[in-house]
């Protein structure tokens, strides 16, 4: 079995903001993963980094800015990486001033650099949410093209909060879906293939949760090429392998999945490991 080489958590705490507590227990979900790098979206005070960091003192942070509310928070261990280079992708922003920028950290060990692109895409099933996330898609593809064209050997992953809810038109309603989430993935899934990047299988599909726990949604993902590896960490109800951890609500039931959402968030974290 190939060694891990670094792992990761990708996960939408949603709206971050120091109230309760609520920052250690975020950290108390995270920390028996023991992240090499992490990504947090929709922080939503800056102080939330210095909270983070008396809970995990030996890692390198970096933050979105911008005049959104909602940024991307991203740690690294140090001593894991021989260099890392963060960079804001501000043209993920497409046609919404509101959208935080793409969060990419690019990492070299032993010689191989590995570039994660963390993404919290525009929300809604309405026909501008839709074209701007497929905007995205085309970011994605020449970014993959231009980093492929001058490192061949790099490893690429795209992770993050994608908002895969498909398209309603001409109005918001269920009789009005025009694209269906499961048909916006598998569209995904055909371009981003042309680049070589393909979906790494989830424990469970459903990752997002409603206030009212009876509506789920299948909004978060891991994307990577044959150079960025990941390890297998189970096998589905399916009987199929997952290669991301999905950990949050989906293992909770009554109060706790009530309190789970109401406490610390209504996404599961999703964790894996570059092999």
């Amino acid at each position: 079995m190939a060694k891990k080489k670094f792992s990761v958590i990708s996960w939408n705490v949603e709206h971050f903001r120091e109230k309760d507590g609520r920052t250690t227990r975020i950290a108390a979900f995270m920390k028996p993963f023991k992240p090499d790098i992490f990504a947090i979206y929709e922080t939503e005070e800056v102080s939330i980094l210095q909270l983070m960091q008396t809970h995990f003192p030996d890692y390198d942070y970096f933050i979105t800015d911008g005049p959104e509310l909602q940024e991307i928070l991203v740690g690294c261990r140090r001593g894991v990486f021989d260099q890392k280079v963060f960079t804001q992708k501000r043209e993920f922003k497409v046609n919404n001033p509101a959208l935080r920028p793409g969060a990419l950290l690019s990492v070299q060990q032993k010689g191989k650099w590995y570039n994660l692109l963390f993404l919290h895409t525009d929300s809604g099933t309405d026909a501008s949410a839709f074209g701007n996330r497929f905007e995205m898609l085309t970011k994605i593809q020449k970014m993959s093209e231009a980093i492929t064209k001058g490192m061949p050997d790099s490893g690429i992953i795209i992770t993050g909060d994608l908002n895969t809810m498909g398209m309603s038109f001409p109005t918001d309603t269920k009789s009005n879906r025009r694209v269906k989430d499961t048909d916006e993935i598998s569209g995904m899934g055909k371009l981003l293939n042309k680049n070589t990047i393909a979906l790494a299988p989830k424990e469970f599909d459903a990752t997002w949760i409603s206030n009212g726990l009876t509506l789920t949604s299948n909004l978060d993902h891991v994307w990577h090429n044959g150079n960025a590896p990941l390890k297998k960490l189970g096998k589905r109800s399916d009987g199929n392998d997952y290669f991301v951890r999905v950990y949050g609500w989906q293992q909770l039931s009554g109060q706790e999945r009530r309190d789970y959402v109401d406490k610390v968030s209504d996404h599961c974290l999703l964790y894996f490991e570059v092999v």
